[in-house]
């Protein structure tokens, strides 16, 4: 008998272990629509997080708002645009830009780059069709491979 369980304990640990993170993974998915950054800490090896929601709202953006909802909705979240999204990838950014002009190129667009100021390596793509925010990519990202 004691050598069946030194066989199945084993085993038994390690699907409990398998268990526990694929649960902790599918949370970090309703995690990283308020806070990418703690979703990420539920993602090893590399702690980073990226997700796409077609569905109810990330970030404070509402899929299915305007355009115009959106941006307002993303700057006062406190998220910076990135011209590079769309192209401009000139140093100062959207520093370059008045508000007015920046504004009317933003809503040119088919999708918006943004960052979060407190972390350089998160924020978010906003995706638009006919006007309306189709998805909203998220992502923190903790360590970069090449």
């Amino acid at each position: 008998m004691r050598g069946r369980w030194q066989l199945l304990l084993p085993g038994l640990v390690l699907a409990v272990g398998i268990g526990i993170g694929a649960f902790a993974f599918a949370q970090s998915h309703e995690i990283g629509r308020t806070d990418p950054h703690r979703a990420a800490s539920y993602r090893p090896p590399l702690f980073n997080f990226s997700e796409t929601y077609t569905d109810g709202s990330a970030l404070g953006i509402a899929i299915g708002s305007s355009q115009d909802e959106a941006i307002r909705a993303a700057e006062a979240g406190g998220y910076l645009i990135v011209p590079a999204g769309w192209g401009d990838d000139r140093p100062g950014g959207a520093a370059l830009y008045e508000k007015s002009e920046l504004r009317r190129t933003m809503l040119r667009q088919s999708q918006l780059s943004w960052r979060d100021p407190r972390g350089v390596w998160s924020g978010m793509i906003i995706e638009f069709r006919d006007g309306r925010v189709h998805s909203v990519n998220v992502y923190y990202i903790n360590f970069e491979m090449m």
